[in-house]
């Protein structure tokens, strides 16, 4: 599986920018938001490096900074920064995980030296009647030969006096 929390970081990283720095107060001031993605680098990192601890303590300094922000900026905007972070918290258990890719171990193919001592061979029971090489004396039955009805058709043929 791919983790999908680099790739979410840094799209949510192209969002920010744009309307980061500029003279509107209710964005996030430049600043700020250059913090705001360096932490949120630092979680990618650690994510990725399956430092789980790091990351949630990078998660938890990138809330700090969202709640620190001038009470100027937009509550919607830091209403979703805080769903961003919250969607981030909920997959660091499982992006920090290693990934599971299948390693193919070798495995031991045992060649016998001798042959074992329990060889399953199936012995004939005393019971079990033999087959008889010598044919039974029954002649085989004569053929008699078939007479198949004239074809008529479908139709009974009349009597010629009728």
């Amino acid at each position: 599986m791919q983790r999908l929390l680099p790739l979410g970081l840094a799209l949510v990283a192209a969002l920010l920018l744009p309307g980061c720095g500029s003279s509107d107060p209710k964005l996030i001031p430049q600043d700020q938001a250059d913090q705001l993605l360096e932490q949120v680098d630092q979680v990618a990192t650690r994510t990725s490096d399956e430092d789980c601890d790091g990351a949630k303590d990078a998660l938890r300094d990138a809330r700090n900074q969202v709640s620190e922000m001038p009470g100027t900026v937009d509550r919607r905007l830091k209403r979703n920064l805080n769903q961003w972070l919250d969607q981030i918290a909920g997959r660091i258990d499982e992006d920090c995980k290693p990934a599971e890719t299948p390693t193919a171990t070798p495995s031991e193919t045992a060649t016998p030296d001798e042959t074992p001592d329990e060889t399953p061979t199936e012995t004939p029971s005393e019971e079990t009647p033999t087959p008889s090489a010598t044919p039974t004396g029954t002649p085989p039955p004569e053929e008699t030969p078939t007479v198949e009805p004239p074809d008529t058709g479908g139709v009974v043929p009349e009597d010629e006096d009728g």
